[in-house]
């Protein structure tokens, strides 16, 4: 459908744009107060959509929510089963926090910081058999370079398991500092490659590292200048 004032919505079809949304929503981990800051609407608005609560919503959001997950109004109105609502979330970018390397410093864990909670973000299109409810990207630090131009953004998932030769982000318990090393398994021993010239080869000891995630792609991204989560 190309012109939204053709569009009516029948009674019947508030409970499949109900659960349209919510599936894309739940999918790409946008936060609703996010969403309606880029339509320019209420959370409330977006909630009571998602609910099914409102009995005749405007053609005008449902075309600009449409247009926000890249799908059509015919696709939000209708009545998919499982297989058809994931055939459209799996064509729709996926977006994932990016995470300052302070924050994940000073925190307990990656559990423990709200992920849904965030303000910068990235779209992640395609490779989405390795994100996780749990994923995040951290930008590569100046002394990365030139090895990782700054602004590279490593896509890291906590769930996944490491293997030999991954690059994964580590955290030194005892300072609480970030690390990121190629794992290099050689039964018994674990050692943690620097990625970085000029840094030593640790061994891996449970008591005095801590595995965050494994970095399962890296991708280049132009820096926001103002980024609060800078690092």
């Amino acid at each position: 459908m190309n012109n939204s004032k053709e569009v009516t919505v029948e009674p019947a079809q508030i409970k499949s744009i109900a659960k349209n949304l919510k599936a894309l929503i739940e999918s790409s981990r946008v936060p609703e107060i996010e969403i309606a800051r880029a339509l320019n609407t209420s959370v409330l608005t977006i909630r009571r959509i998602i609910s099914g609560e409102t009995e005749d919503p405007r053609i005008s959001t449902l075309k600009a929510l449409a247009d926000y997950f890249k799908v059509s109004i015919d696709a939000l109105l209708a009545d998919n089963d499982q297989r058809s609502i994931n055939s459209m979330i799996n064509s729709k970018p996926r977006v994932i926090p990016i995470l300052g390397w302070q924050i994940i410093e000073a925190s307990e864990s990656i559990q423990s910081i709200n992920l849904n909670e965030w303000n910068d973000w990235y779209p992640v299109v395609g490779e989405q058999n390795y994100i996780s409810a749990s994923t995040f990207a951290i930008e590569s630090r100046p002394s990365m370079q030139p090895q990782f131009p700054l602004g590279t953004l490593f896509i890291v998932n906590p769930d996944e398991a490491p293997r030999d030769s991954d690059i994964i982000l580590i955290k030194m318990r005892q300072e609480s500092a970030l690390s990121l090393r190629e794992l290099i398994i050689d039964p018994p021993k674990r050692q943690l490659q620097p990625i970085v010239t000029g840094s030593e080869t640790l061994f891996y000891d449970a008591k005095k590292h801590e595995i965050i995630g494994v970095v399962v792609f890296t991708v280049l991204h132009k820096r926001k200048m103002d980024s609060m989560n800078a690092q």
